[in-house]
C-alpha cells in the first residue's frame, strides 16, 4: 500500500502546500520522536568534519593544492552520499510513524553506486551556473539564484531513487518536474527554513539541535504528501512495519 499523496497527480495537476501545517507537523515529529534523527545528523557531520580535516585541510595551506582540494571535496561528497542520503530516508520513515535510529545511517551503502552518481550529478548541476554566467559576461553573484532553485528542485531525488527505484537521471528529472508544478510554495518553505537556520545560529548554534531534525522531517512530510510512500503492513499491525527502500 502507499501512504500519502500521488506522484502522478502532483505531476499532472500540480499542488499548493499548506506550509504552516507542514511546519507544525514536522515540529511535532521533532519534539516527539526522540533523538534518533538528531544523533544521526550529528554522526554524519562528525564523520564529514573528520574526513575534511584529514584530507582537505593540508591541501588548503598552499595555492597549488586548491585544485586538488576541489577534487577531494567532490570525492568526499560522493563517498558520504549513502550516509547523507540516509538522513532523507530517516525523515521519510518518521513521516509514516516509524522512529529513526542513529545506526540506520549505515543502512544504505548497498546503494553506493546509485547514490554516489546522484550526488555527483546534483553537485555538477548546482555548480555549473557560476562558470556559465562568467562565460556569458553576466554577474557571477547572480548565479546563486538558479543554483538555489535547482538545489530546491533536487529535493526529492534521494527517495525517488531509493523508494521508487528510479535511476539517478530519472530521479533528477522527475524531482525537477515535481518542483516546477508547485515551486512558489516550496520556495516559501525553504525561505522559512533558511530564516529558522539563521536564527538557530545566534545562540552559539544550539538552535540547530532542533532546526536540523526539523528540516529532514519537513522533507519526509513533503515527499509523503506529494509522492506517496510505499509501505508493507503485516496482518493485524496498527502501524506500518517499514517502507521499501
Amino acid at each position: 500500500m502507499r501512504i500519502g499523496g500521488s506522484l502522478e497527480e502532483s505531476l499532472s495537476k500540480g499542488y499548493r502546500l499548506d506550509v504552516r501545517a507542514i511546519l507544525q507537523e514536522s515540529w511535532q515529529q521533532t519534539r516527539s520522536n526522540g533523538f534518533g534523527l538528531l544523533f544521526a545528523i550529528m554522526g554524519v557531520m562528525a564523520i564529514w568534519i573528520l574526513l575534511s580535516n584529514v584530507l582537505l585541510a593540508p591541501l588548503l595551506t598552499s595555492e597549488e593544492g586548491v585544485d586538488s582540494a576541489m577534487f577531494i571535496s567532490l570525492l568526499l561528497t560522493v563517498a558520504m552520499a549513502p550516509m547523507s542520503s540516509a538522513l532523507d530516508m530517516l525523515g521519510l520513515a518518521q513521516a509514516i510513524g516509524l522512529r529513526a535510529r542513529a545506526s540506520q545511517v549505515f543502512d544504505f551503502f548497498r546503494h553506493f553506486l546509485r547514490l554516489g552518481t546522484l550526488s555527483l550529478l546534483g553537485s555538477l548541476l548546482t555548480s555549473l551556473f557560476g562558470p556559465l554566467f562568467a562565460l556569458l559576461g553576466l554577474p557571477v553573484v547572480l548565479a546563486f539564484i538558479p543554483s538555489a532553485l535547482v538545489g530546491m528542485g533536487l529535493l526529492f531525488t534521494v527517495p525517488l531513487v531509493l523508494e521508487r527505484g528510479l535511476s539517478p537521471v530519472q530521479a533528477i528529472l522527475v524531482s525537477l518536474r515535481v518542483f516546477a508544478r508547485g515551486w512558489p510554495s516550496l520556495v516559501l518553505l525553504h525561505g522559512i527554513l533558511l530564516g529558522l537556520c539563521l536564527l538557530a545560529m545566534i545562540p552559539m548554534g544550539l538552535g540547530l539541535l532542533w532546526v536540523a531534525p526539523l528540516y529532514f522531517n519537513c522533507k519526509g512530510i513533503l515527499y509523503r504528501d506529494l509522492c506517496g510512500i510505499a509501505v508493507e503492513v503485516s496482518e493485524g499491525a496498527a502501524t506500518p512495519d517499514h517502507f521499501n527502500a
